[in-house]
């Protein structure tokens, strides 16, 4: 059942006709051609057949509205890699990403894994607290340029730098408090009154704030030098934070990151 109460059912993909809904479902999210999907319908069989996690979500009249795909390691790894997860835009807001992440969480577990491990664009947002604040994932990493340039919509002309999650599988999904202080903690950088990013001059301190834009996306797409502006500034404050050892505790409710030695 989602946030509003609808039902759906989550299950693991196996015929082949709804692995080819699957795949014509992440390429358009991800805004390529249906013969260009992020992981073609012959991959997820792979996938599957391999032993790793190919999760999709049906609505009740039988339309696969979201798909999740994790990767098993090595034999015995007590690790899935999340690869990838996407929902319908007429599912948007209805909490079936949430229930998609519980349900990969169900499938390690029942599988004898302690950790599910992902990336994400530190710029977007939404993301940043779906992952933080209401799953409780983990920020390990910082990696500029995680992966080669990429062509699809939602990353062309973009540096794709990526914040490596993990989310310890043992703990009740969720985020504790944010470290105490955090309100007035001093901030590396900020958004201006133009959607700019704007560096301020920080000392060092146990806690640090870093704000990132509400919609990256909207903001790189109409201003592309604007968000590549964004990017940079982002990739520096993240260089020097997490080089002093200080990682992301959460997002707050002015889309500051509250950095910290203790998360």
């Amino acid at each position: 059942m989602d946030d509003r109460g609808g039902e759906v059912r989550i299950a693991e993909l196996t015929e082949h006709v709804d692995r080819v809904a699957a795949a014509a479902l992440l390429a358009e999210i991800w805004g390529v051609p249906a013969a260009e999907s992020p992981v073609p319908a012959d991959l997820m069989a792979a996938l599957s057949h391999a032993g790793g996690c190919v999760i999709g979500a049906w609505t009740p009249t039988g339309e696969l509205v979201g798909v999740t795909i994790g990767l098993v390691g090595a034999p015995n790894s007590a690790r899935v890699y999340s690869y990838i997860a996407g929902v319908a835009a007429t599912q948007a807001g209805r909490g079936l990403g949430r229930l998609l992440k519980l349900a990969q969480r169900d499938w390690s577990l029942a599988r004898g894994a302690t950790h599910l491990t992902w990336t994400y664009d530190p710029l977007i947002r939404r993301n940043a607290h779906f992952n933080l604040n209401r799953l409780g994932g983990r920020v390990t990493a910082f990696v500029p340029d995680y992966y080669p340039p990429m062509l699809d919509a939602v990353n062309a002309g973009d540096l794709p730098d990526r914040f490596v999650v993990e989310w310890r599988l043992a703990d009740e999904p969720g985020s504790g408090p944010l470290p105490e202080g955090s309100a007035e903690a001093p901030v590396l950088l900020a958004v201006g009154d133009r959607n700019e990013p704007v560096p301020q001059a920080s000392t060092p301190a146990a806690v640090v704030r870093v704000q990132v834009p509400a919609d990256i996306e909207a903001l790189r797409a109409g201003d592309p030098g604007l968000g590549r502006r964004w990017r940079l500034a982002a990739r520096a404050a993240f260089d020097v934070l997490f080089e002093a050892g200080l990682r992301p505790a959460g997002l707050d409710g002015q889309g500051h990151y509250v950095f910290t030695k203790e998360i």
